[in-house]
């Protein structure tokens, strides 16, 4: 080979292994004439792991039809008790960004929903599990594109509820690493957006 083809060819595998992305994974991928869905598989972005407490944070992001939203989950167990956590119309996410910003997730549900204790007979734990579902609003939705998230801010009807997001995690549960600060700039591109 003439060495410009060798320098056209190593320029083109590198670029291609440093452009190489994760694979987007989806839970649901349903495209028809009349409406389009896509649902990416739960990811963790929060994990707590103190004492006689577990507790983590798991987000799925979708788009219905161009409406474009965030299933939470929130899971504690504990042998201690756990307080209750509920969640209204009224309740929100803020997510705050390394660019200074905040995006706002409003909840899609009218009623209000609490997470129920549930006792974990064999285990001997208390359990609480908090889901929802919330649409985000339009200001400062593209930054989050390019924007870090240091903190998510769960501002409920029992009050507020944070968490740090760190750059790395090493889930303990789900026996993964992640980078949770990159959740969305990762994710987002997988809804075609």
């Amino acid at each position: 080979m003439n060495l410009a083809l060798k320098i056209t060819v190593l320029l083109f595998l590198t670029q291609f292994t440093f452009s190489q992305d994760k694979p987007c994974e989806y839970e649901i991928d349903v495209a028809t004439d009349t409406s389009n869905t896509r649902v990416l598989k739960d990811k963790i972005v929060d994990e707590s792991v103190f004492g006689n407490t577990t507790s983590f944070l798991t987000f799925k992001l979708f788009n219905v039809d161009g409406f474009i939203g965030l299933n939470f989950q929130y899971l504690q167990k504990s042998k201690d008790f756990l307080s209750p956590i509920c969640i209204d119309k009224s309740t929100k996410i803020y997510l705050e960004m390394a660019n200074g910003k905040q995006v706002k997730l409003i909840n899609s549900s009218d009623t209000e929903t609490c997470n129920e204790l549930q006792y974990d007979a064999v285990e001997k734990n208390n359990l609480r599990i908090l889901s929802g579902f919330f649409y985000f609003t339009p200001e400062n939705f593209e930054d989050l594109k390019t924007s870090k998230v240091y903190l998510i801010k769960i501002a409920a009807a029992t009050g507020d509820v944070n968490f740090v997001i760190k750059p790395e995690l090493d889930s303990e549960i789900y026996k993964e690493k992640s980078n949770p600060d990159s959740y969305f700039i990762n994710n987002l591109k997988c809804l075609g957006i």
